[in-house]
């Protein structure tokens, strides 16, 4: 993926269907030296907390 020196994060409110931890661990993986994060302490807290369940498939094809 690409690197970036600086990140910078503006995560949604955290009423927001977006604000998750893959959005998160995107984001801040991206930078090589620094992730300055703009939110609110609940909108990061949801965004720890949200993990996406991913639907591939996979389970139910090799069943």
């Amino acid at each position: 993926g690409s690197e970036y020196e600086h990140v910078i994060v503006v995560l949604p409110p955290d009423g927001s269907p977006l604000l998750t931890r893959e959005l998160l661990y995107t984001a801040v993986t991206r930078a090589k030296h620094s992730v300055t994060l703009i939110c609110t302490a609940s909108a990061l807290t949801k965004a720890i907390e949200t993990v996406t369940e991913r639907g591939s498939g996979l389970i139910e094809a090799l069943a």
